[in-house]
C-alpha cells in the first residue's frame, strides 16, 4: 500500500518543460511595445521657434519686392550676379541658424518701419530703391536675430543682391572708362609707348585704342565688393572696418583694371600678336591680381578679436587663405 502511494506520488508530479509552464501550460506571450504615435503637422509647427515665424512673416510681406527682383535677374537687363549675393546670405543664415534668437523689440519695429516705407516707396520711387529700403528691413531683422554675428557686412551682401549693375554702368560706366584712359598712359610711357590719352580713348600713331564699356570694371567692382563684404562677415569686422575693406577693394579693383588696360592695349593696336584666348586671359589675371589685396587686407580679424582670442590664450581659428574667424 506504501508502495501505490509513492507510485501515485511521482506519476502526479510534473517535470518542468522548457516548451511549458510550471503545470504544463503554453506561455503566455508579453503584449508587444505600441509605436509612439508621429506627431501631426500642427505638433511640428507649434515646435518652429517664435523667430522663423517672424522672419517667414518678414520675407511675406516683402513678396512684392522679391517678385520684382526675381524679374529682374532672369529677363537679360542686368547681369544676375545678385544671385550669387543672396546664395551667399542664405548660406550664411542657414549656417548660424542655431544662434537665431528672438529679435529685439526695437528691432521689430524698424524692420516693420522699414518694411512699410518700402511698401509706399514702390509709388514714389523707382523700384529699385523700395526693394533697397526692404533689403535694409530685413538686414535690421537678421542683426537683432543673430547678435553674435557683424551686421554691416550681412547688410552690405543684401544690397549686392540689387540689380545695380545695369544702372553702375550707366552712371559710373564712362567716368571709370575716362579715369581708366588717363592712367594707362603713364604706364604705357613706363613701357616706352608713347600714347596719349584723350576722352574715353588712346590715342597711338594716328590709331584710337578706345576703353570699351565691358573694361571699365564694373563688373570686377561687384565681385570685389562682394569678396570685401564676405571676408568681413567671416572675420567678424565691425562697421568701419567693413568699409575701409570696401574702400580697399575698389582700389585694388581700379588698379588692377588700369593694368589690364594698358595690357590690352598692345594686341589691340597690333603691337603683339593677338590670339583669340589673349584677352580673357588678361582679364582673369587682371581679376586674380585685384582679389590678392582684396584677401590679404579684409581677411585680417579686427585689432579686437585678436586681443580676445590673446587672453583666451588661444591662437585664433584660421579660414583657408588665412582668414581669420572668431573662435567659440
Amino acid at each position: 500500500m506504501a508502495d501505490a502511494v509513492v507510485l501515485n506520488a511521482r506519476v502526479g508530479r510534473v517535470m518542468p518543460n522548457p516548451l511549458f509552464g510550471a503545470r504544463g501550460q503554453l506561455p503566455v506571450a508579453a503584449p508587444r511595445a505600441q509605436p509612439a504615435a508621429r506627431p501631426t503637422w500642427r505638433a511640428r509647427l507649434a515646435d518652429v521657434p517664435r523667430q522663423w515665424w517672424l522672419l517667414g512673416l518678414l520675407l511675406a510681406a516683402l513678396w512684392p519686392h522679391g517678385v520684382w527682383l526675381a524679374r529682374r535677374l532672369t529677363d537679360g537687363s542686368d547681369e544676375p550676379w545678385g544671385l550669387l549675393a543672396l546664395a551667399t546670405v542664405l548660406a550664411l543664415v542657414v549656417r548660424a541658424q542655431r544662434e537665431l534668437v528672438m529679435p529685439a523689440r526695437a528691432a521689430l519695429v524698424a524692420g516693420g518701419a522699414l518694411a512699410v516705407l518700402a511698401a509706399l516707396a514702390t509709388f514714389v520711387v523707382p523700384p529699385i530703391f523700395a526693394a533697397g529700403t526692404a533689403m535694409l528691413a530685413l538686414a535690421t531683422f537678421l542683426a537683432s536675430a543673430l547678435p553674435r554675428r557683424p551686421a554691416a557686412p550681412m547688410a552690405t551682401l543684401l544690397l549686392l543682391s540689387l540689380p545695380v549693375i545695369a544702372s553702375l554702368q550707366f552712371y559710373l560706366g564712362y567716368p571709370l572708362r575716362l579715369a581708366t584712359a588717363h592712367a594707362a598712359a603713364p604706364l604705357l610711357a613706363l613701357a616706352g609707348v608713347e600714347a596719349q590719352a584723350s576722352g574715353a580713348a588712346l590715342l597711338w600713331q594716328g590709331r584710337t585704342i578706345l576703353v570699351d564699356p565691358p573694361c571699365a570694371g564694373i563688373g570686377m567692382l561687384w565681385v570685389g565688393s562682394w569678396a570685401a563684404a564676405l571676408l568681413s562677415y567671416l572675420s567678424g569686422a565691425s562697421a568701419r572696418r567693413t568699409l575701409a575693406n570696401g574702400c580697399v577693394a575698389a582700389v585694388a579693383v581700379f588698379a588692377a583694371n588700369v593694368l589690364r588696360n594698358a595690357l590690352l592695349f598692345f594686341p589691340e593696336a597690333g603691337l603683339v600678336p593677338a590670339p583669340a584666348w589673349l584677352h580673357p586671359a588678361i582679364g582673369l589675371a587682371a581679376f586674380a591680381a585685384a582679389l590678392l589685396p582684396i584677401l590679404a587686407f579684409a581677411g585680417r580679424a579686427p585689432v579686437a578679436l585678436r586681443a580676445v582670442t590673446r587672453s583666451a590664450g588661444r591662437a585664433p581659428a584660421r579660414w583657408p587663405g588665412g582668414i581669420a574667424r572668431r573662435t567659440r
